[in-house]
C-alpha cells in the first residue's frame, strides 16, 4: 500500500498551506495559565488590529455557477477511467494493480489494496515501484519490501518485512474522461435524470454545506476584511518557534527526519522554508491570535472550562502517540489550546451575529 506517512504529511500540508490555523497556524495564544487576552503586555490588542464594522458584514452563503462548475469537474475527474493497455510495466508506466502484502506468512490488512501505481513516482515505500519493473500484465509479481517505522501507524507492519503479491491488471493509456450530459448524469444518480436537474441538485447540496459551515465562512470573510496594524514583536516570536515546531513534531510524529517533512511540502531545506514562507506563516499566525483577541475584547467572550477541555481532548487525540499523557501535552501546548477554544467561541458569536444571505 502507499506509504501513509508520506499522504498524511502531505495532507497536513495542503490544509496548512490553505487554512494555517489548523495544525500550526494558529498555535500562538499565551504560555502562562491565564486565558487568552489576560496576560500582562505593553500594549493593547485594539492597537494592533483594525476589525472594522463587523457587526454591519454580510457573508455570502450563495452557490455560483462556477461552484457548480467545479463540483461537475471533480465529478467527471472521479469517473475518469483509462485505456486498458498490456505489455510489459516499464519506468513511467501507470498500472492498475491488485495489491496484497504479507508479514510472517500472514495477510496484512492495512497492505492490501487495489489502486493506480505510477512507476518511478516515489509515492510508494522505497523499493515497490522498481521491484514492478518488468512484469508483465495479468501476471502477478511478488517481492518483499522492508517498511520504515511509522510508515501505516500499525506495529504489525512498521519496522517489518512485507512480502508483496503484485497483479498488474493492466497498462494506463490515454484518459477516458466522460462528457456531461443525460446518460452520464443518469449514471451516477438515482434522483436526476438531467443535467439541468443535477446542477440543481447541486446548488441545493453545496447551500446546505455552506450553511453548515457558515460559522467558519464568517471568520474567514472578518479575517479578511480585518488590518493589522502592529505585528506585535513577542507574538511574532512566539508564532516562530510554534510554527517550526510544528513541522519539528511532524517529524517525530510520522517517524522521519525534519528534511524529509520540508521536502514533502516542496521546501529545499529548512533553511529554503525559512527564506521563503516563514515570514508570511507567522503574520497569518499572529493575525488570526490578534483578531480572536480582539473580538474577544470587544463582545465579552470567553469560553467555559468545558469547552476547553473539549477541545484539550480533542487537540490531544490527534498527537497521543507524541506524548506520555494529556496532561504532559497540556503542558506544552497550553497556550495552543486556549487560543483554539477562544477562536471557536468566537466564530460561534459571529455565527449567531451577523447576517447571512443566498441569493
Amino acid at each position: 500500500m502507499k506509504d501513509k506517512k508520506k499522504y498524511i504529511i502531505a495532507g497536513i500540508g495542503a490544509v496548512l498551506l490553505l487554512s494555517i490555523g489548523v495544525f500550526i497556524g494558529t498555535i500562538v495564544a499565551n504560555k502562562a495559565e491565564k486565558k487568552p487576552g489576560t496576560a500582562e503586555r505593553d500594549y493593547n490588542i485594539l492597537d494592533c488590529i483594525n476589525v472594522g464594522n463587523y457587526k454591519d458584514l454580510k457573508v455570502s452563503l450563495a452557490v455560483t455557477d462556477e461552484d457548480i462548475d467545479t463540483e461537475i469537474e471533480s465529478t467527471l475527474e472521479e469517473q475518469t477511467t483509462y485505456e486498458r493497455k498490456e505489455g510489459t510495466v516499464q519506468d513511467g508506466d501507470m498500472i492498475y494493480a491488485d495489491i496484497v502484502g504479507y508479514v510472517d506468512n500472514k495477510r496484512a490488512d492495512d497492505t492490501c489494496t487495489e489502486d493506480y501505481v505510477i512507476i518511478g513516482s516515489g509515492d510508494w515505500l522505497e523499493g515497490f515501484e522498481s521491484s514492478l519493473i518488468g512484469a508483465k500484465t495479468g501476471e502477478t509479481a511478488e517481492f518483499d519490501v522492508d517498511v520504515p517505522k511509522g510508515s501505516f501507524g500499525n506495529d504489525e507492519v512498521d519496522g517489518k518485512t512485507v512480502h508483496y503479491k503484485v497483479k498488474v491488471e493492466y497498462i494506463c493509456g490515454d484518459e477516458i474522461v466522460p462528457e456531461f450530459n443525460d446518460d452520464f448524469v443518469q449514471s451516477i444518480s438515482d434522483e436526476c435524470n438531467t443535467t439541468d436537474e443535477y446542477r440543481e441538485y447541486l446548488k441545493k447540496e453545496l447551500l446546505k454545506e455552506n450553511e453548515t459551515d457558515k460559522n467558519d465562512m464568517a471568520w474567514n470573510e472578518l479575517l479578511d476584511k480585518c488590518k493589522v496594524k502592529k505585528y506585535p514583536e513577542d507574538m511574532m516570536e512566539e508564532a516562530e518557534d510554534t510554527v517550526m515546531q510544528g513541522y519539528y513534531d511532524m517529524a517525530e510524529l510520522y517517524g522521519c527526519s525534519k528534511d524529509e517533512v520540508f521536502a514533502s511540502f516542496g521546501y529545499e531545506s529548512e533553511e529554503d522554508f525559512r527564506a521563503t514562507d516563514l515570514e508570511y506563516l507567522k503574520k497569518d499566525t499572529v493575525k488570526e491570535n490578534l483578531l480572536a483577541l480582539a473580538m474577544a475584547e470587544l463582545e465579552n467572550i470567553e469560553y467555559t472550562q468545558e469547552e476547553y477541555d473539549e477541545v484539550l481532548s480533542e487537540e490531544y487525540s490527534y498527537c497521543e502517540d507524541s506524548y506520555s499523557s494529556k496532561d504532559k501535552y497540556e503542558e506544552e501546548n497550553k497556550g495552543y489550546v486556549q487560543n483554539i477554544a477562544l477562536q471557536n467561541k468566537v466564530k460561534e458569536w459571529l455565527g449567531e451575529n451577523l447576517t447571512f444571505v443566498t441569493e
